[in-house]
């Protein structure tokens, strides 16, 4: 899906900063105890965030009751217990680096990356586990949307060698985060980029063609924009049913899809009919 060396350019930094915060969370901003042993004996136990861990341990027995053990202990001022094996991490680092490919997807090689985790427990655990669904970036959105879904959305709506737009706008005018994708012949994501804030000068229902425009004359022709404002992409990504939310927002005006691709019309079409039947 990303192509190995993709073109990010001339990303807004606090629109990504506002995408980042709603759809993934790193592992950096969870609240974690890191205990590393060998063989049981451990080595080190700290804090992320330099807090004092209650009820220490110094040996491990069981990696997975030991971390539920700290994780309940220090509830309050934890969100994650990792227990590392050191000789097991070092395996894992040693089978991931050794099996890139220069001409692999980047997501691709990091989605098998995490994935791999789960193959060395138990000398690699997490608590809440598993560690794949733990570590690195990870999805936010409702259902537990991974890479292998967001994969299939794209290339179930998207065109190949045209650019998808998504923009998100704080009031009339001003974006509040965007992303635009170019898709090439291959299908691979090669273009990563932000909408330039300023296009919209009025009210972005009346004026989102010059941001098709924009695109058009800048990157690649648009092939499928999608338009909306941030109260709406907020109520979407904590929805139980966001498929159908935001074909209803659709059918209301409140989105904005122009243009469309044949996928994406078929797909609104479909609930629409469910709704009549």
């Amino acid at each position: 899906m990303l192509d190995k060396n993709p073109l990010m350019i001339d990303i807004d930094v606090k629109q990504w900063a506002n995408l980042h915060h709603v759809v993934l969370k790193g592992l950096r901003e969870k609240r974690r105890i890191v205990v590393i042993h060998e063989n049981g004996k451990v080595q080190n136990i700290s804090h992320s965030h330099e807090v004092e861990v209650v009820n220490p341990i110094r040996k491990v027995t069981d990696p997975e009751v030991d971390a539920k053990k700290l994780f309940e202990a220090n509830e309050k001022n934890v969100d994650l217990v990792m227990v590392l094996e050191r000789s097991h991490v070092e395996n894992y680092y040693n089978e991931v680096q050794s099996s890139w490919k220069v001409d692999e997807d980047l997501d691709e090689y990091m989605y098998r990356m995490y994935s791999l985790l789960d193959c060395y427990y138990p000398g690699i655990v997490a608590y809440p586990g598993p560690a794949s669904r733990q570590f690195g970036l990870q999805w936010l959105l409702p259902g537990k949307v991974g890479y292998l879904q967001f994969k299939s959305v794209l290339e179930s709506f998207a065109d190949r060698g045209t650019a998808v737009v998504i923009a998100v706008f704080e009031n009339k005018t001003e974006l509040w985060t965007s992303l635009v994708l170019g898709v090439d012949e291959k299908g691979k994501i090669s273009l990563i980029t932000s909408v330039k804030q300023g296009i919209v000068k009025k009210d972005w229902r009346e004026e989102y063609q010059d941001i098709n425009r924009w695109v058009d004359e800048n990157y690649w022709k648009s092939g499928l924009a999608i338009y909306m404002d941030k109260k709406d992409f907020l109520e979407i990504s904590s929805s139980k049913a966001p498929s159908y939310l935001f074909k209803g927002l659709c059918d209301k005006g409140s989105i904005i899809i122009d243009p469309s691709t044949e996928s994406l019309k078929a797909f609104v079409a479909k609930y629409r009919l469910h709704e009549l039947s």
